[in-house]
C-alpha cells in the first residue's frame, strides 16, 4: 500500500513538473510550400495546408474537424477569407494565392475544459470541467491558436500585423530574408498588449520527434524576444499564458490556459 501510494504521489509530481509544456495536444498548421510561385495567371500559386496536433512536430495526431472554431485565409490587402478544410486525415486542405503578396493562414480550436485526476489509483485524462470530481491533480480552461506565413514571391513586412487572437506571435520582420544563424524577433501579444516574461519555444522540422525544443527563452518586458535560427527549413514557435481561474470559473477549473504558435520556412 505504502509502496503504491509512492508511485502514484512521484507520478502525480512528474506529471506536475512536465505539463508545463506537454500535458496536452498542441495546435499547429504546417504547408507543403511556405514559398509558392506564380506560375502562370490561369492558376497562380499553390500549396496545401494541414493540421498539427499532438506532441510530435511537425505531424503526430488526426485532429476532428468539430474540434475548429476558425480557419481563414488573410490576404495582403488584410482581407479575411473562411476557409472550408479539406476532408479526412490531417485535414488537408489545396490553397491557390492569385496575387503576389504576404499571405497568413489562421486557425483556432474551441474552447474547452481539461481535467487531470486521480481514481481508483490511476491517472485519468478528461476533456471536462473538474465539477463533482475528486482526486483533481490539474484542471484548466483552453484556448489554442496558430498561424502559418505564405510568402507568394513577397518579403514585404505585413506579416507584423496582428490578426487579432487572444494570444498570438507577432514576427517583427518576414522571416523569407532570414538565413541559419540570423535571429527572428518576435512579439507575444495577450488581448492586444505585450504578455510580459511568458515563455517561448521554437524548434524546426526534423530536430525531435517529441515535445523538445530546440530553442527557449522568455519574452521581455515588450513580450518581445528574438529566435535564434539554428536550422533551415520549416520552423514552430509556440508560447503559453496561463492565469488563474476567475471567481465565476472556479468550481470548473483552477487555471486559464492559453497557446499559440507560429510557422515559417527558413531557407
Amino acid at each position: 500500500m505504502k509502496k503504491n501510494y509512492l508511485i502514484l504521489s512521484m507520478l502525480i509530481v512528474f506529471c506536475l513538473g512536465f505539463y508545463d509544456v506537454s500535458y496536452s495536444h498542441t495546435l499547429w498548421l504546417n504547408a507543403t510550400n511556405y514559398f509558392p510561385e506564380i506560375y502562370s495567371p490561369e492558376y497562380g500559386a499553390k500549396t496545401t495546408i494541414y493540421f498539427g496536433w499532438g506532441h510530435g512536430y511537425p505531424v503526430a495526431d488526426f485532429l476532428s474537424l468539430d474540434k475548429l472554431s476558425e480557419f481563414n485565409l488573410i490576404t495582403p490587402e488584410g482581407k479575411i477569407k473562411p476557409i472550408n478544410p479539406g476532408i479526412g486525415g490531417f485535414l488537408a486542405t489545396k490553397l491557390s494565392f492569385p496575387e503576389k503578396g504576404a499571405y497568413i493562414i489562421t486557425t483556432a480550436l474551441k474552447p474547452g475544459f481539461y481535467t487531470m485526476y486521480v481514481k481508483e489509483g490511476k491517472i485519468h485524462h478528461k476533456s471536462v470541467p473538474k465539477t463533482g470530481m475528486s482526486g483533481i491533480i490539474l484542471s484548466l480552461h483552453f484556448e489554442q491558436y496558430a498561424k502559418a506565413l505564405i510568402n507568394v514571391d513577397s518579403s514585404d513586412s505585413t506579416f507584423s500585423k496582428p490578426v487579432g487572437h487572444t494570444l498570438e506571435i507577432i514576427p517583427l520582420v518576414n522571416p523569407a530574408g532570414l538565413k541559419p544563424g540570423d535571429f527572428l524577433p518576435v512579439q507575444v501579444l495577450f488581448k492586444n498588449k505585450p504578455a510580459r516574461f511568458c515563455p517561448v519555444y521554437g524548434t524546426y522540422a526534423g530536430f525531435s520527434t517529441g515535445d523538445d525544443f530546440a530553442f527557449a527563452a522568455t519574452a521581455d518586458g515588450q513580450g518581445k524576444v528574438e529566435i535564434r535560427i539554428l536550422h533551415h527549413g520549416p520552423w514552430l514557435i509556440k508560447t503559453k499564458v496561463k492565469l488563474p481561474a476567475p471567481d465565476e470559473l472556479k468550481d470548473k477549473c483552477n487555471e486559464l490556459s492559453y497557446t499559440a504558435t507560429l510557422t515559417f520556412e527558413v531557407k
